[in-house]
């Protein structure tokens, strides 16, 4: 049963393996001085604690926190706190929206589609051999892209390629509306995205229903010389059947920003793939303020006993 309003509230911060203090110093500077803001590893009253920012958690740590409220995840992916399995049902968990964190994210894909379908690796190796050579760029109509997950990222990347002239299509669990985009859902609408995708730009949350979705069988589905680009979780894609199919030249190439283990070992394929663009994680990054203003806000609402906008489906996953 949550604390009762008169009862001192606090804040734990339980990031860990991320450092805690780049999420420390913005909660203790916009909380106010009637709530302290803990680390996980620093002495608190576990009775005290109402929210807990977190970014994974393991069974049994939230028993220990009987007036919890609230759990709020340090990202838009909430798969590793849900991994729990035991969070109490009156505690809803809230994930972080971050706008300008989209449009980065869409900023990158389209960045990466831009690079592969006017051909810029082609022209750096040209420059390294001082070979003037050109060629007829793509026009942008016959480049069709399909968007997996259309939520608040997968929504921005959609909207982003729109003013380019690209054909978009989008697919999620239930269909999403959204002008200009062409919108599927369910299995048979998965199999139609996938047969006209010159590029694929996963941008699904985590779930057991999306975990290896991006198979062999799947990918097998994309038009020959279609390009993948990951910037959702790297457990959905099984990278030996992404580099097999790279290898038997059905895919021209892929653009992974996550990965099956992060970071990948030094010796990991995809370093070293020819047809490979391996960047650490970066597509986009959560602003630490709205990560504390996002957590006050959600513990204010708990209190409260209203709404929360940013409240996570459980069951969903997401």
């Amino acid at each position: 049963m949550p604390a009762p309003h008169n009862r001192r509230m606090a804040i734990l911060v339980m990031t860990a393996p991320l450092p805690a203090l780049q999420y420390l110093l913005p909660l203790r500077e916009a909380a106010p001085p009637s709530v302290p803001v803990w680390a996980a590893d620093e002495p608190h009253d576990a009775r005290a604690v109402e929210a807990i920012l977190a970014w994974r958690m393991k069974p049994g740590v939230l028993a220990g926190y009987p007036n919890l409220r609230v759990l709020c995840a340090v990202a838009a992916g909430v798969d590793k706190l849900l991994r729990a399995g035991d969070i109490p049902p009156h505690v809803p968990v809230t994930r972080v929206v971050d706008p300008h964190q989209c449009q980065q994210i869409a900023q990158y894909v389209v960045a990466c589609t831009l690079r592969h379908t006017r051909e810029l690796p082609r022209y750096a190796a040209q420059q390294a051999r001082a070979h003037w050579e050109r060629y007829r760029p793509r026009p942008a109509e016959s480049c069709r892209i399909g968007v997996l997950g259309m939520g608040s990222v997968g929504q921005a990347i959609a909207q982003a390629f729109l003013p380019l002239g690209y054909p978009v299509s989008g697919w999620s669990r239930q269909t999403r509306r959204m002008p200009g985009v062409t919108s599927h859902a369910g299995d048979q609408g998965l199999a139609t995205l996938l047969a006209q995708a010159d590029v694929l730009v996963c941008a699904l949350p985590l779930t057991p229903q999306t975990r290896g979705l991006l198979n062999r069988r799947t990918l097998s589905m994309l038009p020959r010389g279609a390009y993948v680009i990951n910037v959702g979780r790297g457990e959905q894609m099984v990278e030996a059947d992404l580099r097999a199919l790279l290898d038997e030249g059905h895919l021209a190439g892929a653009a992974l920003d996550v990965y099956e283990r992060e970071p990948p070992s030094a010796d990991n394929w995809v370093w070293a793939h020819p047809l490979v663009l391996a960047t650490p994680h970066i597509a986009g990054e959560v602003s630490r303020e709205i990560v504390a203003q996002q957590t006050l806000e959600a513990l204010h609402l708990a209190r409260e006993g209203l709404p929360q906008p940013r409240a996570v489906d459980k069951n969903a996953g997401y």
